[in-house]
């Protein structure tokens, strides 16, 4: 039970330890030695998991099934969001669900959420979950952006107008304002775009 207790120790809000009783038909001789404790899955700290419990004078073993329950921490939608709308804090909170609704994918923390984009409509009180976010737009089709290039050791800026919309390091078409012709470039920043 300790065992159990320190493995859900931080992972797990609210922990219900349920050990199943050993058969009355099975009788050990008291360890003389401090028992040695094997998991066979020590990643895996909610639902039915076996523990090994080993004693080494006199020598015996035997495997010991015990059932977690517990809530986990998930980020839920406050209202319904659009596809293509960057979260805000005001769409998101963090609650405690029972493990059994917690997916692996689904977020744990509010900051990962805001500023990303959701990639399809989702409804109010939805767990969010990784697969359901797109990283925010840095560069805006049709807003001014500063084009960067470098020329020996030089560093050029001009402006121009993305022709596209653009996420951190993905290559978009820019036309540069003053000769009107159309680059492409790297997205390095907020409405900063970098032409090699």
């Amino acid at each position: 039970m300790d065992y159990i207790k320190q493995k859900t120790d931080q992972k797990l809000y609210d922990p219900q330890i349920h050990l199943k009783k050993l058969s009355q038909r099975i009788k050990l001789p008291k360890c003389g030695k401090p028992i040695e404790i094997s998991d066979r899955n020590p990643t895996k700290y909610t639902g039915r998991i076996t523990i090994g419990v080993k004693c080494n004078a006199p020598s015996w073993q035997i495997y010991v099934s015990a059932t977690i329950e517990g809530k986990l921490p998930v980020v839920i939608t406050t209202q319904g969001i659009l596809k293509q709308a960057v979260i805000k804090p005001e769409d998101v909170k963090r609650i405690l669900v029972p493990y059994k609704k917690a997916s692996s994918n689904s977020l744990i923390s509010t900051e990962t959420a805001i500023g990303m984009r959701a990639k399809k409509a989702i409804g109010p009180n939805e767990i969010l979950s990784i697969r359901d976010l797109q990283p925010p737009y840095l560069v805006f089709k049709k807003q001014t952006v500063t084009i960067v290039s470098k020329i020996g050791g030089i560093e050029v800026k001009t402006k121009g107008t993305a022709l596209q919309d653009g996420v951190e390091r993905q290559q978009i078409e820019v036309e540069n304002n003053s000769s009107k012709k159309t680059v492409k470039g790297i997205v390095i920043a907020p409405n900063t775009v970098y032409v090699p």
